[in-house]
């Protein structure tokens, strides 16, 4: 409360930045500032001679003196709002605040009244009280939408459901929302996909999208299921609330790995073929040399040769049999810089690629570009490509190793000038045991491919009969965390 006003009212009167007037007990104007002749819209004589209010005062006085009365001790105040039609016609809503005031000069006691434009406030207010009901009117269209919705809709607040759909329990096999709500949603996802839970909830703190994700979780009756649905963000109830559509993919799953399993024993079968088909060749070759030493006691050591060459074709195809069976999960993989990698491949073929006269040029305008990969891997990959780049050339001729990286993805061709390929021949390439080399076995590339596979990379082939083939292999770049 304000205490009683003294010589020095001039002062508060100057400098307030809240409209104030000074009343008599009859309603006289007997001093404004200018904070006030601001508010209402008039120049200081104006306000004082009375003159522009008429209607527009009488009411606001009638409601000021009405409540002044009410005080009865120095200390009371009392507070109350009108409407003010301003010059302008603007409509505003004024709160005034009166309390008492002695002048040195008047000997009655006067009313000091506050007078602040609280339009705004009260807009604001009134927006706050429509947005309120209507969300309240979008729980209830939520909730009509969630009946309906075929899809499986779970709710949660910080990883706790809130609410579920009917198509939500009977996809749990749920009796009643009672068994849900309140629940964790880890304690229905299975363990195993716990970590994407919790990388999920870092997207989300971090503003990234959520996207689609799968999950396998346990029904109320003990069954497993696996859902694939996204999460959106939306208020419900007045608070921040995770909305996850799931629909069923079990079948589709089941479906899905039985087609990949039928898939994997046709090409077992069609590798089987292969194989046979290989190692009957040399196999054949042996028998028949056999036959021959037995009944013929000249030239036994050029047989000897013919059966160790043979027999290093079949531990060849073995080998690369082998290599390409190794799971490949179990290999550490670790960050790893590519450029000095390739370079030390180029090294090492270069012994090779000169008893050709064939010349290895290295181009890349980055000397570090970081993967996550396997460096043995990396480097099986580039040295099969150069060495097919190497054998596919006769003698002469140049083969380019070019590295280029965006902000993604690093892209290192191999590019040589040999015999080139056909479309047909692009076509069967990557198929086991196809091959357009004498002695080739077709396996190294799909070595090559599996390798690069799984370091989630790509290769592409490009090639012209008579000009040179182009290998592209394209891998992800080490992302560092922010």
């Amino acid at each position: 409360m304000l205490p009683d006003l003294i010589e020095g009212y001039e002062v508060v009167f100057t400098h307030a930045l809240t409209g104030m007037a000074l009343l008599s007990k009859e309603g006289q104007i007997l001093k404004v500032n200018d904070a006030l002749c601001d508010l209402w819209g008039y120049r200081q004589h104006e306000l004082l001679s009375q003159i522009p209010f008429g209607e527009e005062w009488s009411p606001i006085l009638d409601s000021i003196l009405t409540a002044a009365k009410t005080m009865h001790a120095q200390e009371d105040f009392c507070e109350l709002t009108c409407t003010y039609l301003h010059p302008s016609g603007k409509t505003m809503h004024l709160y005034m605040k009166v309390t008492f005031a002695r002048i040195p000069t008047h000997a009655a006691t006067c009313y000091l009244v506050q007078f602040q434009d609280v339009s705004q406030l009260l807009r604001l207010e009134t927006k706050l009280k429509h947005k309120e009901s209507q969300l309240y009117e979008s729980d209830d269209v939520l909730n009509t939408l969630l009946a309906d919705l075929p899809l499986a809709v779970i709710i949660t607040k910080q990883g706790v459901i809130q609410d579920v759909n009917p198509a939500a329990l009977e996809m749990i096999h749920a009796k009643s929302k009672l068994e849900l709500i309140g629940k964790a949603t880890q304690d229905i996802v299975d363990n195993n996909y716990h970590d994407e839970i919790m990388k999920r909830r870092a997207r989300h703190a971090q503003g990234k999208p959520l996207g689609i994700v799968t999950y396998l979780i346990h029904c109320m009756d003990d069954t497993q299921k696996f859902v694939n649905g996204f999460t959106i963000m939306i208020t419900y109830k007045g608070d921040r609330a995770a909305v996850s559509i799931f629909k069923d993919i079990t079948k589709e799953r089941i479906e899905e790995e039985r087609l990949m399993q039928s898939e994997k024993l046709n090409t077992a079968g069609q590798l089987a073929a292969g194989i046979a088909h290989e190692i009957r060749n040399p196999l054949t070759s042996i028998n028949g040399f056999l036959k021959l030493m037995r009944s013929n006691q000249r030239n036994k050591e050029m047989y000897f040769d013919i059966i160790e060459s043979e027999l290093k074709r079949i531990e060849l195809i073995v080998g690369e049999l082998l290599v390409l069976a190794k799971p490949q999960s179990s290999v550490r993989s670790r960050p790893l810089d590519i450029v000095p990698l390739i370079f030390q491949i180029v090294t090492l073929m270069k012994v090779q690629s000169a008893f050709k006269n064939i010349e290895l040029e290295m181009i890349t305008s980055s000397e570090s570009v970081w993967i996550q990969g396997e460096a043995n891997q990396i480097k099986q990959v580039f040295i099969n490509l150069l060495k097919n780049g190497i054998e596919a050339m006769t003698n002469k001729g140049r083969i380019w190793i070019r590295i280029e990286s965006s902000p993604y993805e690093v892209l290192i061709q191999v590019q040589d000038q040999g015999s080139g390929m056909t479309t047909e021949q692009l076509q069967s390439l990557g198929q086991p045991f196809y091959t357009t080399k004498e002695t080739g076995t077709g396996l190294g590339y799909m070595i090559t491919q599996n390798i690069v596979h799984n370091h989630n990379g790509s290769i592409h082939v490009e090639s012209t009969p008579g000009e040179g083939t182009t290998f592209t292999v394209k891998l992800p770049l080490l992302q560092l965390e922010d």
